[in-house]
């Protein structure tokens, strides 16, 4: 399955991740995905949540939970926002 590498910035933590996303996974399972990931990598220090979403960094606006990562504009490099 083709990944893409991602900038997710973590405004709760003030950080900012590199991760691979599925290019066919759901931005709804790519978010859970996210927040699992990001849970264990801030050591504990950030707690996700069902309603966690994610954003497009560069205008704000939410992702489409529908959509596949490639069909939200998801490409390598892409900076995304996890709240």
């Amino acid at each position: 399955m083709k990944k893409y590498l991602v900038d997710v910035y973590l405004p709760a933590a003030g950080k900012h991740y590199d991760v691979y996303l599925p290019t066919g996974k759901q931005i709804g399972e790519a978010t859970q995905l996210l927040v699992s990931i990001v849970e264990s990598l801030s050591g504990g220090s950030y707690k996700g949540t069902p309603d966690s979403i994610l954003l497009n960094a560069s205008n704000g606006e939410p992702l489409n939970s529908g959509d596949t990562v490639h069909d939200a504009g998801i490409r390598n490099s892409s900076k995304l926002i996890l709240i």
